[in-house]
């Protein structure tokens, strides 16, 4: 019966198509993330809506056009009103039946403006530079999404290799236990190595929790910003080899941030466009002038329309000269509040051109400093691994101590870990310092 039941299961679990881990590649997850994140789709949206306010500004510059036809028929029904008839002096009632009616019509109009008061120019350049802002601001949140994913990805890639990192140390750790036991057995090592090993094995098992509990995180966080579910299982392909040496010098960087860096022309943008604001609130104090033409038909019946240029018709064509003399204190305010923006977007700027220079000095020097600790803890795992080869040999031959073992595993495992976090740290810079010259990209 068990046999049966044995067979029985693993016909059905041959059958389940179990769920396989997504693999993903940087670009892969990148792109998800560009096409998922509501950010990006936000931005998006207000860069094409921004595009459109461009076009209704532009709209003002051209004249407005109107056409009409109507048709009407009226009827009035009899009067009760009534009147003496001179003649025969008597009373006759004004309308004794309903009295009908026919009117058309047909227009066109055109009103056209031919001087606004430069309303019309600051407006429409008001609006290209909201759209270079908004158009700077997609571009920025791009960026900004891209290096989240790179940071996510890479802190996974880091805590998959320090995983493996800890297995390796736990595995060191109980061989050299059940070698002291052995030992300890024969007469060869006190109890006290056994302790000491027991101990240090107890210590890497806690430390493989970690390990094990910092992927769960590293991956939970990566789901997050592609817009996955937390729980999905993906494994990432790439790794944490050390990059080609940047050569590009510190000032071509800085150079390169104030070109491209998108949230720096974002800012740029905005002090242009707050300056054409000033000009929009000046403009109200000038006059207005504008052209009119309309031509309008009317005739009893709507067939004679075909005679709308022979007769029946009215055109009026004119100018219009208009200067507003007061309106309250709202074209002030505007002008006050015009001048008080324009300095806010100054002040923003010199803001953004600091964190920007900021954000390039910290990230290229980190850069130089993570390249340099590549090649130090490079050196320092050698080192430490062959330090740990002859304390591991020392001791199986009875000539080393447990704790020189034990010491020279942890600084093994240091080593490697150091390491690790030097490619991250390395891998992590490059992709500010991209972000800062304005030019990251998958």
């Amino acid at each position: 019966m068990k046999i049966r039941s044995g067979l029985l299961l693993s016909i059905v679990c041959a059958g389940i198509a179990w769920p396989q881990a997504a693999t993903l590649t940087m670009d892969e997850c990148v792109s998800t993330a560009l096409k998922q994140n509501p950010q990006v789709v936000q931005g998006e949206f207000y860069y094409k809506m921004a595009e459109k306010d461009v076009l209704i500004s532009f709209s003002n510059f051209l004249p407005d056009v109107s056409a009409s036809l109507g048709y009407n028929h009226s009827v009035v029904g009899p009067s009760s009103n009534v009147r003496i008839d001179p003649q025969t002096s008597i009373e006759i009632r004004e309308r004794t039946a309903e009295a009908y009616d026919f009117a058309s019509s047909a227009g066109l109009s055109v009103n056209q403006t031919l001087f606004s008061g430069m309303y019309n120019y600051f407006n429409y350049r008001s609006a290209k530079y909201q759209k270079n802002s908004s158009m700077h601001q997609f571009e920025s949140t791009r960026q900004q999404i891209i290096y989240l994913v790179k940071e996510r990805y890479y802190n996974l890639l880091k805590a998959q290799k320090l995983l493996e990192v800890q297995e390796e140390s736990l595995k060191y750790a109980e061989e050299s236990y059940k070698r002291a036991e052995v030992l300890n057995e024969v007469g060869k090592a006190p109890k006290s190595d056994v302790l000491q090993a027991k101990v240090q094995l107890e210590e890497s098992r806690l430390l493989l929790i970690e390990a094990q509990n910092g992927l769960s995180i590293a991956r939970a966080s990566l789901n997050h910003v592609l817009g996955f579910d937390v729980e999905k299982e993906i494994q990432v392909v790439d790794n944490l080899d050390a990059p080609e040496k940047w050569e590009i010098p510190y000032e071509e960087a800085v150079q390169s941030s104030t070109q491209y860096n998108p949230s720096l022309l974002k800012s740029i943008s905005d002090v242009k466009g707050s300056k054409a604001g000033i000009g929009m609130a000046v403009s109200r104090y000038m006059p207005q002038v504008s052209a009119y033409y309309s031509y309008s038909w009317s005739n009893k019946y709507i067939h004679n329309i075909d005679q709308i240029r022979d007769q029946d018709y009215s055109w009026v064509a004119g100018i219009r000269l208009s200067l507003p003399l007061f309106e309250g204190l709202s074209k002030i305010a505007q002008l006050s509040k015009a001048k008080l923006n324009y300095k806010y977007s100054q002040e923003a700027l010199d803001q953004s051109q600091k964190d920007i220079g900021l954000e390039v000095k910290q990230a290229y020097f980190n850069m130089q400093q993570a390249e340099r600790k590549i090649t130090v803890t490079q050196d320092g795992e050698e080192a430490a691994g062959e330090n740990l080869r002859l304390n591991q040999e020392k001791y199986n031959l009875g000539a080393g101590t447990m704790l020189d073992l034990i010491n020279s595993q942890v600084n093994y495992t240091q080593a490697r870990s150091n390491r690790i976090q030097a490619l991250y740290d390395l891998k992590l810079s490059v992709a500010r310092l991209l972000k800062g010259m304005g030019k990251l990209e998958k």
